[in-house]
């Protein structure tokens, strides 16, 4: 066999060791390069400030445009500080060498001359961004041209960036729009001239400019809006709302294409042309004004108008309008005006039911901002005869329970008996059970207890309420018993099909190589003696092990290259991305941060004032407390002085019982869920149905993030004109950190054995792995601890997998299930999407730091794997499926599924060699070329990748992780890879569900430090 060739071999280790040596040498000169260029930036930053305020510092030919792009960023406030700068720069020189990159075929080169180009401001600068802008195809190169000019802030440049509106993406118009409104007096010169267009992409952006510019051209275009669109609402009502042929209007759906022109989709037909008639329907061709985006457009009108001109908005004519909506805001309007004329009105509008909605809410703001009214909505409501309307009123009283129940001892106190049992009927109890709770006075205590004793005994659904969250005292007073905890559920079974092909499998791979043993050996099975057969298939079992060692590393090294090409990518745009683009209006989503937490007292006050203190404009934290048995829930409550209340939110995904939702009006950005346990992935589906933002952002409550994590991965979102519905970040260990406050003070390697294993496997595993998988589009891993999720497209593949939700099933690896599923939904609807991996938007989280625990969490793992690669098998080897059914669905069956599989058999046949005597030196050489070699170049290459980003480790701990990437070869890697295969045959035993890690927490790590 050519294999054994034995000079082959060892020529082949010693390029590895050079390679190996080559690559260390690398990391560590690095890191001297990198102290070197940090003392030289700081130097030029210091030389550059000075000459900023006006001292002379001479022209520094060695001064990079990176240097003066951080310093301008630092001066935008102080424009003639900002021209001081100026003047200590070659901005000719510069200016010539970043125009010609503006013509670079490379994405990338071209966002960099934009970027420079624009912080240089010049004139000839200008006017290339601006050809450049007409020429543009892609979306993300023309967002930054559109924020350069905007920078540069010339009026010149705003026909250009106005056009450039036109046919674009939804990504393109919704940001640049915003980035047009900041030329403010400018752009509103230059309004006359495009007043008159009809574009829907121009409406857009004149709508958008007047929720922050106020002119009287601005509200009369709004008006003019509204009024069409009132208009032809009436016309449209009038055609098809009369005759023996009438449509409803509701069954007639028009669309404004891109493009501006008119189509129109029916429910019997599909899309017709605006001169054909629906076979059912009689219709006529309608103007684009009757699109669903104009009327999304009209309806923005009309908010801003609320807003800004409420005397416009509260008239008449939009009072009786006959659209819905419309007539909604419009009543709305009214709460802006402090008049009894004006609640007259509202509580009229409160008694019909299209507008009852907008007055109950109106009149909760104007009661708000004055109580002078809130006697007035206390007399309607004694006074109303109406079931309905007293409802509704009474969503409005119980904003103000507390001032009824402590009423209750005073005289003449029927009216608030009355509206307490009212309130209490309605089913909003949150309030009065959180009063209870809390109160120290027993006169108020009796009153209020008798009138729920008097409700309760009417509703059995009430009786659990009060029984589950009333202190143990006030129940028994109550006339009611606690509920008794109730049993752990026996969902979990083993799936008797899924275990008999895991059967099937299991068997295969045994199989499989005596199969090809005797395959290529059998003319001699009959003849050779049974010890000779015996040492033969020992010694190729073996050359097979080497080959697999061989194949997997190959691939790592292979994503390594691609993963390095990412950080490079990544790398240079974020450098380019300055704060205040960054913090611009709409240009990155808004996120809902969940954090499921089960019994994590210890660290959740440190992880929620790490999330809440995070560097992001537009962002709230969810944390949803799934039963914890220990003091998690009541820990928050204290801290953060929360009070429970009754919390409006619409459950699209099904999932536990929410027990209650807790808030302090002074921290909005915090939301805290108590619910039934039903594990992690079930909590994540509470956060998804009660968070209010574009995106959710799944993260395990006892992790951290940086600073300027959420920032980092958000904007990627920046760099592609393709959907990203989910991206990743970097999870590192936390294990040898101090933390204070939380946040992390100094990063370090941990003392443990096992946590530095781990940390060396968490670096490879992300650093090439995933970043080599993204590149390709074939990311299938998010990791749990830190995801980022478009909110729409988890709700609509139906959210996180657990038996309460659509699939009826659950899976403990739901961060990868979900991802899958996503990619899975995209790729048969067939949309272009990414999903995105961030190499510098780092998590820190705690790694187990005794055997037992990592044996859990391994085994979890694996059966999370096995349950999606069965859930999923339709995508294996699939073409239909892309890249991701043909390359990364099948690399996770082979490599990570079966891979221990025949791993085990591998370490088998290396023991028993040895028993045998014929492990002779020839094989031990390729065996230590193949695994200890290549596998410790992956991980020095994902270790040289990392520190990329930053210095996590001293030189000493770099040292430490080295040592540590050869020691686990011998014995480490192969004992962790046992577990995985445990994990396989623990898959023929029942669910164990989340399993929960126990946890030290981040002040035992603190302590232990100092």
């Amino acid at each position: 066999m050519m294999i054994e060739t034995f000079e082959i071999w060892i020529m082949i280790g010693f390029v590895l060791v050079a390679i190996d040596f080559v690559v260390i040498f690398r990391l560590f000169m690095g890191r001297i390069e990198s102290k070197k260029n940090i003392k030289n930036a700081k130097w030029q930053e210091t030389r550059l400030l000075a000459a900023a305020i006006g001292k002379k510092t001479g022209i520094n030919e060695n001064i990079r445009i990176s240097d003066y792009f951080k310093i301008s960023e630092l001066l935008q406030g102080d424009p003639q500080t900002k021209e001081n700068l100026k003047k200590t720069i070659d901005v000719t020189g510069f200016e010539k060498k970043y125009l010609k990159k503006l013509k670079s075929p490379f994405e990338t080169t071209k966002i960099e001359a934009v970027s420079y180009l624009s912080v240089l401001g010049t004139e000839k600068a200008r006017i290339a961004l601006e050809e450049t802008l007409k020429s543009e195809k892609t979306s993300t190169v023309r967002l930054y041209i559109a924020n350069g000019l905007a920078d540069i802030g010339e009026s010149e440049s705003i026909p250009v960036i106005t056009d450039s509106l036109l046919n674009a993406s939804r990504f393109y118009r919704d940001k640049v729009n915003m980035l047009i409104a900041d030329f403010g007096a400018d752009f509103h010169h230059y309004l006359p001239a495009i007043l008159h267009r009809s574009e829907i992409e121009i409406k857009e952006l004149i709508v958008d400019f007047a929720s922050v510019y106020f002119s009287e051209i601005l509200k009369s275009y709004l008006i003019n809006l509204v009024d069409t669109r009132a208009t032809e609402t009436k016309r449209l009502r009038r055609h098809y709302g009369h005759g023996e042929n009438r449509t409803c209007i509701a069954c007639i759906h028009w669309h404004a294409s891109g493009d501006g022109k008119n189509s129109m989709l029916c429910p019997y037909q599909g899309e017709v042309k605006p001169t054909d008639s629906c076979r059912r329907h009689r219709v006529l061709p309608v103007s684009v004004n009757s699109g669903e985006a104009y009327h999304s457009l009209v309806i923005k009108a009309c908010n801003i108008l609320t807003e800004l001109y409420p005397r416009e908005m509260a008239c008449e004519k939009y009072l009786n309008s006959e659209d819905r909506e419309i007539k909604n805001i419009a009543v709305g309007a009214l709460s802006n005006f402090q008049s009894q004329e004006k609640m007259d009105k509202l509580l009229f509008y409160i008694r019909q039911e299209d507008t009852a909605r907008g007055a109950v809410n109106a009149i909760s703001r104007m009661t708000e901002k004055n109580p002078v009214y809130f006697n007035q909505v206390i007399r309607a409501f004694l006074e109303e005869e109406d079931i309905q309307v007293k409802k509704e009123l009474v969503k409005i009283l119980s904003l103000k329970i507390e001032y009824f129940i402590m009423k209750l001892t005073k005289k003449n106190n029927q009216d608030a008996v009355i509206i307490v049992k009212e309130i209490l009927r309605l089913g909003r109890t949150s309030e009065v059970i959180d009063f209870l709770n809390k109160n120290n006075d027993i006169n108020v205590e009796n009153e209020l207890i008798a009138i729920v004793k008097e409700v309760l005994m009417g509703s059995e659904s009430l009786k659990g309420e009060f029984s589950m969250y009333l202190e143990e005292r006030l129940v028994s007073k109550c006339g009611l018993t606690q509920p008794e905890e109730a049993a752990p559920s026996e969902k979990n079974k083993t799936d008797k099909k899924l275990t008999r092909g895991l059967l099937l499998i299991l068997m295969g791979s045994f199989l499989l190589v005596p199969a090809v043993y005797c395959f290529r050996h059998w003319n001699t099975l009959l003849i050779m003696a049974f010890q000779e057969q015996l040492k033969l298939f020992v010694m190729d079992f073996n050359y097979y092990i080497a080959f697999y060692a061989i194949a997997i590393n190959l691939v790592y090294l292979v994503l390594l290259v691609f993963s390095y090409i990412s950080v490079r990518r990544q790398e240079r745009l974020w450098n380019v991305k300055d704060i205040a683009f960054l913090f611009k209006k709409k240009m990155l989503p808004s996120i809902s941060i969940i954090a499921p937490a089960y019994n994590e007292e210890k660290t959740i006050i440190e992880s929620v004032n790490s999330l809440l203190n995070l560097k992001y404009p537009d962002h709230e934290l969810i944390i949803v407390n799934d039963g914890s048995k220990d003091h998690t829930l009541n820990t928050l409550i204290r801290y953060y002085d929360l009070k429970r209340v009754d919390y409006i939110y619409e459950s699209r995904l099904n999932a536990k019982k929410v027990r209650g939702v807790y808030l302090n009006r002074s921290r909005p950005k915090l939301i805290v869920v108590d619910k039934v346990n039903g594990g992690k992935a079930d909590s994540l589906n509470v956060g998804i149905n009660i968070a209010n933002k574009e995106y959710v952002c799944g993260i395990d409550a006892d992790s951290l993030l940086e600073d300027e994590a959420l920032l980092k991965l958000a904007s990627l979102t920046l760099d592609e004109e393709t959907e990203t519905p989910a991206l990743g970040g970097n999870i590192l260990p936390i294990n040898g950190c101090t933390v204070e406050h939380g946040q992390i003070e100094t990063k370090g390697l941990a003392s443990s054995k096992l946590a530095r294993f781990q940390t060396i496997e968490y670096i490879r595993s992300f650093m090439s792995g995933r970043l080599g998988w993204s590149y390709f589009n074939c990311l299938l891993i998010i990791s749990g601890a830190f995801g980022l999720f478009r909110k729409e497209r988890v709700i609509n593949v139906g959210g996180y997998l657990t038996s309460s939700g659509k699939y009826k099933t659950d899976t403990v690896g739901e961060d990868m299930e979900l991802v899958v599923r996503i990619g899975r939904q995209m790729k048969e609807s067939n949309r272009r999407f990414k999903i995105l991996y961030a190499y510098n938007a780092n998590c820190w989280t705690e790694v187990p730091e005794d055997m037992k625990t990592l044996k859990k969490q391994r085994y979890r793992w694996h059966r999370g794997l096995i349950e999606i690669l069965t859930f999923h098998r339709k995508m294996l080897f699939n073409p239909s499926y892309g890249k991701i059914g043909t390359v990364a669905m099948p690399y996770f069956f082979i490599f990570e599924m079966m891979g221990p599989l025949f791993e085990f058999q591998g370490y088998a046949m290396v023991v028993l060699s040895i028993l045998l005597g014929i492990l002779n030196y020839k094989i031990a050489i390729i065996l230590f070329v193949s695994v200890v070699l290549m596998g410790l170049l992956v991980s020095v290459s994902s270790l040289l990748i990392s520190e990329k980003n930053g210095r996590y480790f001293s030189t000493r701990e770099l040292i430490t992780l080295i040592v540590y990437s050869v020691l686990e070869n011998f014995g480490v890697r192969q004992y962790f890879s046992l577990w995985r295969f445990g994990g396989y045959l623990n898959m023929f035993r029942k669910p164990a569900g989340w399993q929960k890690a126990e946890r030290k927490g981040f002040n035992a790590k603190q302590e232990a430090t100092t």
